[in-house]
């Protein structure tokens, strides 16, 4: 009975020890009802309405209208950087034209005026040579006018002019066929040494009035060739606005006139 008595003790000790340690238990977790969920209402079926159709639609046709044209020259808008213009050199027909194109460009037969006949010469012509006469084919070349300038090239696809020709200061002159210069030259001669019906010189002569300069054209092809020369150099004193290609033609032009075939009147005066 002592035994029973002091296992009792010894387990009352043991719960009073224990006692701080139960009071931390989590409390049991509550009874929960079991999960239910609602069923959807139904929508019912899906209706979709047809589409209705529409007439095509109107449109007024565009309204007619001139054409485009620039009002200065693009160029301008565009600037060459110093390393891209083309030297003399490298100058070809194309570049020339640019993108506001030339004032004119044509085949013709290019020479330079012959020196001056001197008092014996025109005094006695029965005794001295005749008229001069070259071929057509034999001085032909192609010129474009830019500006104040006259270039000329050898063919249209060359790389670049022969020379340049400043046309300032230079008077134009159509040449009388029947009644020629004394020193021109004739070009292609038919009888008695005078030029061919379909051919038109135009004579280019220095304020003096002696021969710096003559183009003739074969007109069978194009009957106004020689008079749209004519008129154009006669008009390139007018002045008048310059666009960036103009200038840029003049700057190529002056390199380019030192190479002119060699003028025999250059020691008299112009």
């Amino acid at each position: 009975r002592f035994r029973a008595v002091t296992r009792n003790c010894a387990c009352l000790l043991s719960i009073i020890l224990q006692g701080d340690n139960t009071m931390n238990l989590a409390s049991p977790a509550p009874r929960v009802s079991g999960a239910a969920a609602t069923m959807a209402k139904d929508a019912g079926a899906v209706t979709v309405e047809p589409a209705v159709p529409k007439k095509a639609p109107l449109a007024d046709p565009a309204s007619k209208v001139g054409p485009a044209v620039p009002f200065d020259d693009p160029a301008k808008h565009a600037p060459h950087k110093m390393d891209e213009i083309p030297r003399g050199d490298q100058l070809t027909v194309e570049t020339l034209r640019g993108t506001s194109g030339s004032d004119f460009e044509a085949y013709a037969a290019v020479v330079r005026g012959v020196a001056e006949k001197n008092f014996l010469q025109k005094c006695m012509p029965c005794i001295f040579d005749e008229r001069d006469f070259v071929a057509f084919g034999e001085v032909l070349r192609f010129v474009i006018v830019k500006g104040s300038n006259c270039f000329v090239f050898g063919g249209e696809t060359d790389a670049s002019p022969l020379y340049s020709i400043p046309l300032e200061e230079l008077l134009p002159k159509m040449e009388d066929r029947e009644n020629p210069e004394g020193t021109s030259l004739t070009i292609s001669p038919s009888f008695n040494n005078i030029s061919k019906d379909d051919i038109s010189t135009v004579l280019l002569k220095y304020p003096s009035g002696r021969i710096a300069y003559q183009f003739t054209f074969n007109t069978k092809e194009d009957s106004t060739v020689a008079e749209r020369f004519f008129s154009l150099v006669g008009g390139t004193k007018t002045g008048g606005k310059e666009t960036a290609s103009v200038a840029y033609a003049k700057v190529i032009a002056r390199d380019k006139e030192k190479c002119q075939p060699e003028d025999p009147n250059q020691c008299v005066a112009k």
